[in-house]
């Protein structure tokens, strides 16, 4: 079945602003309903956590982290190269299907092949645990496409609404079994819901249904795009999940948990702003012929997502003591060293992804390839190191240092498209955040400041920093904001 809406109608109407419109708007939806998601997610979560403890936490963890390596089969993103395929029918949907529910299948046969080994070398629930996330998978994989009909389609009122419910709900289905004391099953049933929840959702409000219109010409082009994005894909999944293997393997389930949710907490506000981004890309590979209004969609997005993002870094980089106290108790306190050093890189991470996902819009996924493979390479050096060293700490600067150097790689492979743009969009956030950071650094001031309940203490850096950027940016940020409006005021 057709995507709900004619992808015509919003490329006739880019001439009068609509679909610039179009996006802001989604955006709106996408934004606010993954913000309040993420926020009661994140709460809900944190509640988890404090029911299960580091330990149970680092045992799921270390199970995850192998079954993400069982998800390479996921790298081939089918459903991005759904999205970016110049035209949509039946048969490259029902095709889109096909292709994920085979890969779904060879990942579930790779996940009980490891099951049995991991059943008498680990535990079998271990063993469990992995089959059953290749169920979810496999879910998942035929989900995504449904769910990218609704993105292509520009229903992104649907899209935020689905996200919203897929998250909450889950999320409160495993504090229930927590507080039961269903121990680590309660965050493998949360990850199985979210997934299942979104397959059924997305199916009934695209209307799409599997009619087998599966053609072997419109694989080949789907694969064409999806080809470079696997490899790429691939190597972001060693970036994410060699650590905490690593990790587990190396130093045990306590100290993996405390890395583990460390590094959670500093993405928290990317993860929360993840669905703009994946719009942004939406965005990028339609104006992929567009160069001028391309770089302006780009810094408009990234304008806005970094010095809201860089509210969290301040907190996290000033109090990360007192911030992992409030937030998850003092079972959990050695997981503070190594949040200072994760937020600087939670800093840059978004503005990464954003022209990691710029190179994908334009077509230049093989760019990407080099770029993921030689942080990778510096990125298993790092844990190499933390392992010789018998210090988890060497993991997370090394992190920092991936992405500062992706920053830079993935800016000039963009060439000419951002000349000018890297000042206006992130030199100002940066000196204003190392503004607010000397500021709580100063003897005088840390000495005052300490006197105040530790539960206050995380609220101040991120409004002393929005204070500092209202006055160094005021004028730049309304000329931003007017441009908005005037989007939101366009004919659709």
């Amino acid at each position: 079945m057709s995507p709900p809406h004619d992808e015509r109608e919003g490329a006739n109407s880019e001439g009068n602003g609509g679909l610039a419109r179009r996006f802001l708007v989604g955006g709106l939806y996408v934004g606010f309903g993954s913000w309040t998601a993420s926020l009661l997610n994140f709460a809900i979560n944190l509640g988890v956590a404090r029911l299960l403890g580091p330990e149970v936490w680092g045992f799921y963890a270390f199970v995850f982290a192998i079954n993400e390596f069982l998800n390479i089969v996921g790298a081939f993103s089918i459903s991005a190269a759904l999205i970016q395929a110049p035209e949509t029918s039946q048969r490259h949907q029902d095709t889109a299907t096909a292709i994920s529910a085979l890969l779904g299948a060879v990942a579930l046969i790779g996940a009980a092949a490891v099951a049995s080994w991991l059943y008498g070398h680990h535990s079998p629930m271990a063993a469990w645990f992995l089959v059953i996330l290749g169920v979810t998978r496999l879910i998942e994989l035929v989900g995504s496409i449904p769910y990218a009909i609704l993105e292509r389609a520009l229903e992104y009122r649907a899209v935020a609404l689905i996200a919203w419910v897929s998250t909450v709900l889950p999320a409160l289905a495993a504090l229930a079994l927590a507080w039961f004391g269903a121990g680590a099953w309660s965050l493998l049933t949360q990850h199985f819901l979210v997934s299942f929840m979104i397959l059924v959702l997305a199916g009934l409000r695209s209307s799409y249904r599997f009619r087998g219109a599966v053609d072997r010409e419109v694989a080949g082009k789907l694969m064409h795009f999806s080809r470079s994005v696997f490899v790429a894909r691939s190597l972001e999944i060693g970036m994410e999940r060699a650590d905490r293997f690593a990790i587990g393997a190396a130093f045990g389930d306590l100290k993996l948990g405390l890395y583990n949710q460390a590094r959670t907490l500093s993405e928290s506000g990317y993860i929360a702003a993840r669905p703009v981004t994946q719009l942004a890309f939406n965005l990028y590979s339609r104006l992929q012929d567009d160069p001028p209004r391309l770089a302006r969609g780009f810094s408009l997005v990234n304008h806005f997502l970094v010095r809201l993002l860089f509210l969290g870094v301040a907190t996290l980089l000033v109090y990360p003591q007192q911030t992992i106290r409030l937030l998850l108790g003092d079972d959990w306190l050695g997981a503070a060293p190594i949040l200072g050093w994760l937020a600087l890189y939670a800093g840059f991470f978004p503005l990464f992804e954003n022209l990691k996902w710029l190179l994908y819009g334009r077509g230049m996924a093989a760019r990407v390839v080099w770029l993921r493979l030689v942080q990778l390479l510096l990125f298993l050096l790092g844990i190499a190191l933390a392992i010789a060293l018998d210090d988890v700490h060497v993991v997370a600067m090394t992190l920092l240092w991936t992405v500062l150097l992706g920053v830079v790689l993935a800016w000039r492979m963009n060439g000419e498209l951002l000349r000018g743009t890297l000042g206006p969009i992130f030199l100002g956030p940066c000196l204003v955040l190392a503004a607010t950071v000397a500021l709580f650094w100063l003897p005088p001031v840390a000495e005052r400041l300490a006197l105040l309940p530790f539960w206050l203490l995380p609220f101040l850096p991120p409004a002393v920093y929005a204070g500092l950027t209202l006055l160094a940016e005021r004028t730049s940020l309304l000329r931003e904001l007017r441009l908005l409006a005037g989007l939101l005021r366009a004919e659709s």
